[in-house]
């Protein structure tokens, strides 16, 4: 049984928007222009249920585009509506032309919008999306060639730059599917925005690890993370386009802002955590807590695989494995095989796993826990991860690059994986139990660092002993 609804108000914005576009074609498409503002409707529809804002984005484009008034607005439907259609209407320049001031006329409007209250970007939202869509279909039929039928004077460069001004401007609805949309929209036609370039006399280096260098901006809110010269660019695009998604799984991150560059390495900029300290700084500092912070650190890690991950969002924990087993110089074929048996017998879920998790990798700051270095994270067996945790903790023999990058000890590296092991796996195992169990999986993040030159020949002895049982 349908709920009742007052439609009465929609009822009426649509039935005045029709009457205010009859007779009028979406600019080069063959069909009637309200078309549009049905799609725009349905888009806003998404993010709320409010008839005033429905009502508002029926009549988005009535001002702009037809004989209506914002005043014959106001009468009709209130100042709540009108205020709301406003917001949305494009403005001319006083004393300059519609071609010469386009860029003028955007910027303007993009400001307006950063600045309007969120049920204005929801309407705004329904009408760029829509643009979008329709832009995404023709470029891929008609290529750069779409360029061509539009009144900006600077083609697809001045569509790229309005089309990301308006992604930011209406970051707000971030973690809404409409918003999701609209920027892989935006990529799609016109690409992943290139880095941009920092200036690194604005930023003071704050810390060192193998793969990533930190620094903190001058202003005192920005954090910035590069990664080393050998490591993919693709690295950091993954870490970017995952932030999003998982802060909308409810899990505390930086809030990444932008992909940059210092004209060599790769990064990303962050909001920074003042007052922040790793599990792995907080040990070293107190080693008296070592017990306390691992124990703390397990809950964090149990409560993070609890959560659920949607498959087509999100990487399979398993894929890197597969492919290091594929490109391993030290494998045979048979063992190969072997190994690929092992990682496909592994149970499939869709839980949460960080992709590289340890001690370094998770913050403290003012009674908040947080999450970082997240380019791997992913869907799967839980056990993956607590892969890594052992590797590091029992495999990784090296005082020196333990005391660099972990400020920790062997010894105490070995004790951190005695009692995060108990509490993660809440004492139901045997320290031998949690070895027969999480071991195999150090393997593989062995295999896995073999093609980066972090392994020795006793970790590739360990994993002919764990992995292909061979003593």
């Amino acid at each position: 049984m349908n709920k009742y609804l007052d439609t009465s108000l929609v009822d009426k914005a649509v039935k005045f928007a029709v009457d205010a576009h009859a007779n009028t074609e979406r600019r080069g498409k063959g069909f009637p222009y309200v078309i549009h503002v049905f799609e725009a409707m349905e888009i806003a529809a998404t993010i709320t249920n409010d008839p005033v804002i429905l009502a508002a984005t029926a009549l988005h484009d009535t001002v702009e585009d037809t004989d209506v008034t914002l005043d014959d607005i106001r009468r009709e439907f209130g100042d709540r509506v009108a205020s709301l259609v406003d917001a949305e209407t494009d403005k001319p320049l006083p004393g300059e032309n519609e071609s010469t001031s386009w860029r003028a006329r955007k910027q303007a409007a993009i400001d307006r919008l950063a600045s309007a209250p969120r049920e204005a970007k929801i309407v705004a939202m329904g009408d760029k999306l829509s643009n979008m869509r329709a832009i995404a279909r023709d470029y891929d039929k008609k290529g750069n060639r779409l360029w061509d039928l539009f009144h900006a004077p600077g083609g697809r460069t001045d569509h790229e730059w309005h089309y990301r001004g308006l992604a930011d401007s209406l970051s707000e609805l971030e973690g809404t599917m409409a918003y999701a949309e609209f920027l892989n929209a935006v990529e799609h036609v016109f690409g992943r925005p290139s880095p941009e370039c920092v200036d690194m006399g604005e930023y003071e280096r704050s810390g060192e690890g193998y793969t990533a260098e930190s620094y903190f901006h001058k202003d005192g809110k920005r954090m910035l993370k590069l990664y080393s010269d050998f490591v993919p660019s693709t690295e950091a695009e993954l870490e970017f386009d995952r932030a999003g998604q998982i802060e909308e799984l409810g899990l505390l991150i930086p809030h990444a802002l932008r992909m940059v560059t210092d004209g060599k390495r790769t990064g990303i900029e962050f909001e920074r955590i003042r007052n922040k300290k790793s599990f792995a700084r907080a040990i070293s500092e107190e080693p008296d807590r070592l017990e306390e912070y691992s124990s703390m650190f397990a809950a964090m890690c149990r409560e993070l695989h609890s959560k659920t991950c949607a498959r087509g969002s999100f990487r399979p924990a398993e894929e890197r494995f597969l492919k290091a087993v594929s490109e391993s110089g030290f494998l045979n074929e048979e063992q190969k095989s072997e190994v690929v048996r092992f990682i496909r017998s592994v149970p499939s879920t869709d839980n949460c796993v960080h992709g590289d998790l340890h001690i370094g990798n998770a913050l403290m700051s003012d009674g908040k826990l947080y999450w970082i270095d997240l380019a791997g994270f992913g869907y799967g067996n839980p056990l993956f991860d607590l892969g890594m945790m052992y590797f590091l903790c029992l495999c990784l023999k090296n005082e020196e690059q333990l005391l660099d990058v972990y400020h920790l000890s062997s010894e105490q590296m070995r004790r951190v994986w005695k009692t995060f092991s108990h509490e993660y796996f809440e004492g139901k195992y045997t320290e031998e139990q949690v070895d027969t169990m999480v071991a195999p999986f150090a393997a593989l993040y062995i295999i896995y660092f073999e093609s980066k030159g972090l392994t020795t020949k006793a970790m590739m002895e360990f994993v002919k002993a764990k992995l292909l049982n061979d003593e």
